[in-house]
């Protein structure tokens, strides 16, 4: 059932809510992927178990004031657990004119607790879509900045409010996020902008094999994972925009593959040759000018996502 609040009620219901920590339910992880590899991770930062009957998950999307859709969540979640939900799109869909929304990795959906509602629904977000956890129609949690778009995502560039319009690496798009150790509560106001560096770490695209479990210390047992240091390697790729459509990946890791996706979402270009570690030259000729996304994986699950403007 959808909720429309105005972002003004949105401000005063989050004004009259007292975070005290470690007492309610947050976003614990958020994955932006490639296509609609997309989900998020609930965390229950109490020590007992929470019913997720009152809560819903909304998306605002594209800078609106009220609820674009929504799903109301399900089930239970234990003690210092957490509770996964994936978008549900198990098959390609033909939108016409050429384009195909892709089906979700089926190695995904292997994580869920709960598959999404079919589209529209909060798991078809891009990176410039805010997301608001719910509770009985008050807000627990906020992540991006609702009533704002960022362009096409929310950034690491101070000087421009963290927008994309002016430049900034994409935070939100492209990535996974996780929510750091210290964080014990969910932002329960809407933010004057939203700066993910402060509460969340960010991990490469396609990134979903963290999900089920969160380290957070309102957990007594819990100590601090280091997945960020451990995907930190040596990553580039140039020159960007191509010449002569040609690109250079530089890495000191060990690559599986590397595959091209068109804005639409869609494998337009796969590369499944030996490398080497070091540099590797790759050519795209037959492609069109425009923006990609080019996807490395590499043999320890970790993809890294680079646009790439072809002209």
């Amino acid at each position: 059932m959808k909720r429309f609040l105005p972002i003004a009620v949105l401000l005063f219901l989050g004004q009259q809510i007292i975070a005290q920590g470690c007492n309610e339910l947050f976003i614990s992880e958020y994955a932006e992927g490639s296509g609609n590899n997309k989900g998020f991770e609930i965390y229950n930062p109490t020590d007992a178990a929470i019913d997720l009957g009152p809560y819903v998950l909304e998306r605002w999307s594209n800078g609106a004031n009220a609820v674009s859709d929504d799903l109301d969540l399900q089930g239970s979640i234990p003690a210092y657990g957490t509770w996964v939900v994936v978008n549900s799109q198990t098959e390609d869909v033909d939108l016409g004119g050429g384009q195909i929304s892709p089906a979700v990795d089926p190695l995904m959906q292997v994580y869920a607790n709960q598959l999404d509602n079919p589209y529209p629904a909060p798991t078809y977000m891009n990176g410039n879509d805010a997301l608001l956890l719910m509770k009985n129609g008050a807000p627990i949690d906020i992540f991006g900045k609702p009533g704002e778009d960022p362009g096409v995502a929310w950034t690491d560039n101070e000087e421009e409010g963290f927008t994309s319009e002016f430049g900034g690496t994409w935070m939100t798009a492209n990535h996974t996020m996780k929510r750091k150790f210290d964080v014990t509560e969910g932002v329960t106001a809407v933010p004057l902008v939203f700066n993910s560096e402060l509460e969340w770490d960010t991990l490469a695209n396609n990134t979903w094999t963290f999900f089920g479990s969160h380290a957070c210390s309102c957990d007594p047992n819990a100590v601090p994972d280091n997945i960020v240091e451990e995907q930190a390697f040596q990553f580039e790729l140039f020159p960007n925009p191509t010449i002569n459509k040609e690109f250079t990946v530089v890495t000191d890791k060990a690559i599986q593959k590397v595959e091209v996706y068109n804005q639409n979402g869609q494998l337009v270009k796969e590369f499944n040759q030996d490398f080497t570690l070091g540099r590797t030259n790759f050519e795209v000729k037959e492609l069109a000018e425009g923006l990609y996304f080019v996807n490395v994986y590499y043999a320890n699950k970790v993809t890294i996502s680079q646009r790439l403007m072809i002209k």
